[in-house]
C-alpha cells in the first residue's frame, strides 16, 4: 500500500520559539519520523504549506484538492491521501474537498491540539491513525474523512467542538462513522452483513452476566449448569477477573460463551493484552468476540443463531 502524506503546518508541526510560542515549522519528513508506522505501508511525504490553519483561504484548499487529484490520478499506485494541518480551520478543508474533489481514493484530514514537543502530543498518533484509514478501500465511500483522536469523522458532519482539549473534534447529533482500535479500521454498518435468518423457534436459554470487580466465577458456573450459552460482558475491552476468567475458559469447552464488553461505545479488543482474564488469552481459548456488538443485542444474536442450527463460529465470526 502506498499513501500521500501531505503536510500543511499547522500545531501539528509546531515548533516553539525562545518565548515558548509555538509556530509550524517542522515538515512532513519530520512529522512521519515521530508516528508509528507499519511496515506494510510505504508513505509518500510531500510538503505543500506551512501555515497556521487560520492563515489558509479557500483558494488554498482548491490548490490543495488540485494536488490530491492529480496524485491519485497520476502516481503510481497510491491508494489513499494524508493531509495533517491546523485545527482550527480542519472542518473547514474538510467540506470544501468533499464538495469539489474528485478523486476516488481514500482522503484523510488530521492534526494536533498539542505541538509535538510537548508532553502528551496526539500528533503522531493521529497521523498513524489517519494513514491506516487511508489504506482501508472501504472509506473512500465515506468521502473525505477527519480522523482525531482515533476517531473517524465525516466532513459533512464534523466540527472542533472544544477550543482546547485533545478531545476536540465530534459530528453533534450523528457521531463518528467509525474508530481506529489496535491500528484496525473499524467502520460502522452492519454487523457481519445482513439477517441470520428465521428460526421457527428460540428455545435456547441464553445468559447475559457483567464481569465486575472480584467476581469469582460462581455466577457463571451456575448458569453454565443449565444454560445453553453464556454472554459475558467483560470490563474495557473485554476482560474478566482472573477467577472468573479459569471458569469461563471450562465453560467454552462445552458452549458458546461470547465475549462483549460493559462499556458503551468501543470494541472488544483482540491482540492487545495478555494474562489471565486479558481478551487475547479467553479469545485463544475458545470465547468469541462480538466487536462492537452490544450484550444485550449479543445475546439476542446468539439466541437466534442457535435457533437456526449454526456453529458459534457462523454466527459471530472474526471481523
Amino acid at each position: 500500500m502506498r499513501v500521500a502524506f501531505i503536510a500543511c503546518g499547522g500545531t501539528i508541526a509546531g515548533h516553539a520559539d525562545a518565548t515558548g510560542r509555538f509556530s509550524p515549522s517542522g515538515g512532513a519528513a519530520e512529522l512521519l519520523q515521530r508516528a508509528t508506522l507499519t511496515p506494510e505501508v510505504e508513505v509518500v511525504a510531500i510538503d505543500a504549506l506551512s501555515m497556521p490553519s487560520r492563515a489558509m483561504s479557500p483558494a488554498d484548499v482548491l490548490g490543495l484538492v488540485v494536488m490530491v487529484e492529480s496524485l491519485a490520478a497520476t502516481a503510481p499506485g497510491i491508494d489513499g491521501v494524508v493531509i495533517a494541518q491546523g485545527t482550527d480551520s480542519l472542518e473547514e478543508t474538510a467540506y470544501l474537498f468533499a464538495l469539489t474533489c474528485a478523486a476516488t481514493v481514500p482522503v484523510v484530514l488530521t492534526g494536533a491540539m498539542r505541538p509535538n514537543v510537548v508532553p502528551g502530543s496526539d500528533g503522531p498518533a493521529n497521523i498513524a491513525a489517519a494513514i491506516a484509514v487511508a489504506t482501508c478501500a472501504e472509506a473512500a465511500a465515506l468521502g473525505p474523512l477527519v480522523v482525531m483522536g482515533d476517531e473517524i469523522h465525516a466532513a459533512r458532519w464534523v466540527g472542533k467542538v472544544h477550543s482546547t482539549r485533545p478531545a476536540a473534534f465530534a459530528s453533534p447529533g450523528f457521531g463518528p462513522v467509525g474508530i481506529v482500535s489496535e491500528g484496525r479500521v473499524r467502520l460502522w454498518g452492519p454487523s457481519w452483513g445482513g439477517p441470520l435468518g428465521r428460526p421457527s423457534a428460540l428455545p435456547h436459554r441464553v445468559e447475559l452476566l457483567v464481569m465486575g470487580s472480584g467476581d469469582d466465577g460462581r455466577l457463571a458456573e451456575a448458569a453454565g449448569s443449565y444454560a445453553d450459552g453464556l454472554v459475558i460482558a467483560g470490563m474495557g475491552g473485554g476482560h474478566v477477573p482472573p477467577a472468573a476468567a479459569t471458569v469461563l475458559v471450562e465453560l467454552a469447552r462445552r458452549m458458546p460463551v461470547v465475549l462483549a464488553s460493559r462499556c458503551t461505545a468501543g470494541p472488544v479488543l483482540t491482540s492487545t493484552y495478555r494474562g489471565i482474564g486479558a481478551e487475547s488469552d479467553l479469545i485463544a481459548a475458545g470465547l468469541l468476540p462480538v466487536g462492537n456488538l452490544q450484550p444485550l443485542k449479543a445475546r439476542l444474536r446468539l439466541m437466534v443463531g442457535l435457533g437456526l442450527g449454526l456453529a458459534p463460529g457462523e454466527i459471530f465470526p472474526v471481523d
